[in-house]
């Protein structure tokens, strides 16, 4: 077979099929390339604008117990930190719009909408498609807030700088939160607890007077505080589906170690004892039992040895260990019952007298071994000084107004 010599006329021809296809084709990928670019450019535009408007609205609703055009403030710095400067350059600087309002159950509402226009490169060619303009819209919804805060007046207190630190501490606390539309309480414990300031809005100077104007003396009643904080979250009515955020926050500067039960010294059974716990005598702060009124809190002799022991389901000696390892168990029990109605609980510990891993229960703290998933997930945060006070209730404050915020 002899082989087969193209003619000049046919490798002409050819080459002339090639060039009408690479014509053909060749408008095709530039336009696919347009798009390519222009495009890819506007995705990633379109994902920091959005970035900036969903920090717009957090820092919004997380400052709007600073007034509603403070908030707005705020949420426009945040807005241009995130947005940053464009690479490629914008036709026109971004605009945000932020409006707050209300819903129909008088809940805060911020609605963020930031605008863009970017340039194209190869779109540009088509009329029409000089720029590309960019949206994003964020709502974020802040429920109300019920909140108790059951704090630790005992005489303890005196001894850390905690009664000198944790006044202006729990005043800029409640700074954080919407003196108008939250609710917040303040009970305080010592050998008895107390309901200082009952549940209502306007809070605040209501409760900077109360916390400025505690006594630290006596033990440390950990489970009737926190009935106390628990008995006013659950008075506050609450409308069939309506969207609020229940909150306790626990301070304590030592163990529980005082507790409330029958005992066996009439005339009056039912009384509070116990006031020492093990790490406050091995250092000499306080020894013995001692029993006190719950009604007036005077103290009382009793002569009973034994008391009735949850821990141990049945009656077990009066001793420092046994009453505050039972003060210890009733209060996370109260916790517990917290937790069931949906309550989330936080906990903050000065001082080095206290026992961690007992907060970490008591809040429900992932880093705790006995972590449930299933509640509601606290936080127990430390302060080993005084000095450290002010910025572990920050801590706590930035944790239930991210919660507020979700």
């Amino acid at each position: 077979m002899k082989p087969r010599f193209t003619r000049p006329c046919e490798l002409v021809a050819a080459r002339g099929q090639i060039i009408v296809m690479y014509t053909l084709i060749l408008p095709v990928l530039l336009l696919a390339m347009s798009f390519a670019v222009d495009f890819g450019y506007a995705y990633v535009a379109r994902t920091r604008l959005s970035r900036a408007v969903d920090a717009a609205a957090l820092s919004a609703m997380r400052n709007i117990n600073l007034g509603n055009a403070r908030a707005i403030e705020i949420a426009r710095n945040a807005f241009n930190v995130n947005y940053g400067s464009a690479p490629g350059g914008d036709v026109t600087p971004p605009t945000v719009s932020i409006v707050i309002t209300t819903d129909g159950s008088n809940n805060t509402v911020v609605n963020v909408d930031g605008t863009a226009t970017i340039n194209t490169v190869f779109l540009r060619l088509i009329p029409g498609f000089r720029g590309l303009n960019l949206a994003s819209h964020a709502q974020v919804t802040r429920p109300k807030l019920i909140m108790a805060l059951v704090l630790d007046k005992s005489g303890s207190m005196n001894r850390n700088g905690g009664a000198q630190a944790l006044p202006p501490a729990v005043t800029s606390f409640v700074g954080y939160f919407d003196n108008l539309n939250d609710r917040v309480a303040m009970v305080s414990f010592s050998s008895v607890s107390s309901v200082d300031v009952t549940m209502r809005t306007n809070f605040r100077a209501a409760i900077t007077a109360a916390v400025g104007g505690m006594g630290f003396v006596g033990a440390t009643y950990a489970s009737g505080g926190m009935q106390d904080g628990f008995t006013q979250i659950t008075n506050v009515p609450t409308a069939p589906g309506e969207n609020v955020v229940k909150v306790a926050v626990f301070f304590t500067d030592g163990w529980a170690n005082t507790v409330q039960d029958n005992l066996n010294c009439p005339p009056s059974t039912k009384l509070n004892f116990g006031g020492c716990a093990p790490p406050e005598a091995a250092v000499g702060w306080c020894s013995g039992v001692s029993f006190l009124d719950p009604v007036n809190g005077n103290s009382r002799s009793c002569g009973a040895t034994t008391f009735p022991s949850q821990v141990a389901g049945g009656p077990q000696p009066l001793t420092q260990q046994n009453i505050s390892n039972d003060a210890m168990y009733r209060a996370l029990q109260v916790a517990n019952n917290m937790r069931a109605q949906n309550i989330v609980v936080y906990s903050i510990g000065l001082g080095d007298k206290i026992s961690q891993p007992f907060l970490q229960q008591i809040a429900n703290d992932p880093a705790s071994a006995g972590f449930d998933p299933a509640q509601p997930v606290g936080k127990a945060v430390f302060a080993p000084t005084a000095a450290d006070l002010q910025a572990v209730f920050q801590v706590i404050a930035s944790k239930i107004l991210m919660r507020l915020s979700q």
